[in-house]
């Protein structure tokens, strides 16, 4: 049981900084460890143009209380409105392993007992969004469609480039 009641989600946003070549990077990678720590569909915002209520939750590279880019603002803003959870970055402190050995910097859970525990071993993960079926995340690979990140089973991946060799892998 974790003590901070962490609740599901499948599908997130991921803002910060854009101004530079190097903001957008930092964030696309951001959006990276949030898929692969989360196991959610992750979206990293490279504008404002996003209904906030089309996510579960949105994460802020930073913390909204001291993040400076207009964009990012505007969707936090959004995001507080329509009462979604908005997560900060887990300082360097608060990051660390779960007892399974992966590694916990996005948003760090912890049990009853404080340690950290990783969404997969609380539970907490969605499993493969392009069948729907649950796998641990060592099975899945991040499948990258535009802005989007999206954990699916290597056999979904190999299946869908084997009957569609042309085209991307479709997820749900």
């Amino acid at each position: 049981m974790l003590a901070c009641h962490t609740p599901f989600h499948t599908n997130v946003l991921v803002v910060g900084p854009t101004r530079t070549a190097d903001d957008r990077a930092f964030l696309e990678g951001y959006a990276v460890d949030v898929a692969e720590q989360t196991g959610t569909v992750t979206t990293f915002a490279l504008h404002n143009d996003y209904r906030v209520t089309d996510f579960d939750a949105l994460y802020v590279v930073g913390t909204a209380t001291t993040l400076r880019d207009a964009n990012s603002l505007v969707i936090i803003a959004e995001a507080l409105a329509a009462g979604m959870p908005v997560y900060d970055s887990a300082s360097p402190q608060e990051a660390g392993h779960c007892v399974c050995g992966l590694a916990q910097s996005v948003q760090p859970l912890r049990d009853e007992r404080g340690d950290i525990q990783c969404f997969e071993c609380s539970g907490l993960t969605m499993g493969c969004a392009h069948c729907g079926e649950w796998a641990d995340m060592e099975e899945l690979e991040i499948v990258k469609r535009g802005s989007t990140f999206s954990p699916v089973h290597s056999t979904c991946i190999a299946e869908a480039r084997r009957e569609h060799p042309r085209s991307k892998i479709v997820t749900v």
